[in-house]
């Protein structure tokens, strides 16, 4: 079943193995796009986002596929996954897919808050 990327579990994840950027709304000033994440062998996709991008013709952006991946970055970091090949370009041009995979923890990561010194009042 295909859900929203803030659905995925954490197993979900860990069996990411492909990401899929779908232009599928084009206009003068406005893109629509679906990032689409498929388990790693995977036909049918896992999670799906939509989001768009606009006013295109006042701004003089990169291309908006490169607005597009910039997108697709911060959703798949929020997951702890990121592309590790270049996008490859389906013949229509109107989609774009790379393998992923999941970003590897830091062994010398520190916890978000440090432990403190025991509280003497609940040493009791």
């Amino acid at each position: 079943m295909t859900k929203p990327f803030g659905s995925l579990t954490d197993d979900e994840v860990q069996h990411a193995g492909r990401v899929e950027l779908r232009r599928v709304v084009v206009t003068d000033d406005v893109e629509s796009w679906d990032l689409v994440l498929y388990a790693a062998g995977g036909i049918e996709p896992i999670a799906v986002d939509a989001f768009s991008l606009d006013e295109l013709a006042r701004i003089n952006p990169p291309s908006s596929r490169d607005l597009a991946d910039g997108v697709a970055k911060v959703v798949l970091g929020c997951h702890g996954l990121k592309r590790i090949e270049p996008w490859t370009m389906s013949r229509d041009a109107t989609s774009w897919s790379a393998r992923v995979a999941v970003v590897p923890v830091a062994a010398s990561a520190e916890p978000a808050e440090p432990a403190g010194p025991p509280d003497p009042a609940a040493a009791g």
